[in-house]
């Protein structure tokens, strides 16, 4: 057991190079995807048709539709980069030694409610982004909504309430602990 707290320090250098890794691929996505809608229209419409949206039969890219998908996308990355600010710190904070801490329960908390957020939110993103791409369809026929809840999404918000109370129980654990110490 001598070489744990070594151990995890390396695991949680390595840890921190995969957020860094998500983070820059993700940003980098963000990026070409901007750069699409600005200089490759066509290829846009076609990445929102066949990987958005491969469900839906016909879409119409107006502006308001979008408007919609560009908010919607904007709040699911804001997501995302607060998910993976917070994990960043969380294994900042294992990689400087402190494992059982307050604050990495509040962090596993904070990560826990962002993936329970961020998987509910997908879903009613997806149902809002295929009601917006679909209404200025011609005839009133081809307006579609899809609640799309799959096994992905109930995993990920097992997921997410694992965090949650594994957060909750450290939160716990460390007041505890404290109030020992006050009494040695």
């Amino acid at each position: 057991m001598t070489g744990s707290p070594e151990r995890l320090r390396k695991l949680s250098r390595i840890m921190k190079l995969m957020v860094v890794l998500c983070g820059a691929l993700f940003c980098s996505a963000v990026v070409y995807g901007h750069w699409q809608i600005f200089f490759d229209r066509a290829g846009f419409e076609q990445g929102i048709r066949d990987v958005v949206f491969p469900r839906v039969s016909t879409i119409t890219l107006s502006y308001r539709a979008i408007v919609t998908v560009v908010l919607l996308t904007a709040l699911n990355n804001a997501l995302v980069i607060a998910g993976l600010a917070f994990a960043w710190q969380l294994f900042d904070g294992f990689e400087r030694g402190e494992i059982l801490s307050g604050r990495n329960g509040v962090l596993l908390k904070r990560i826990g409610i962002i993936a329970l957020v961020g998987s509910l939110c997908i879903v009613v993103s997806n149902a809002i982004g295929v009601m917006a791409v679909t209404y200025d369809n011609p005839g009133a026929a081809d307006h579609s909504v899809f609640i799309d809840i799959n096994g992905g999404t109930v995993i990920i918000l097992l997921m997410a309430g694992l965090l949650l109370v594994l957060g909750h129980v450290i939160v716990i654990a460390s007041g505890v602990e404290a109030e020992n110490r006050s009494f040695v």
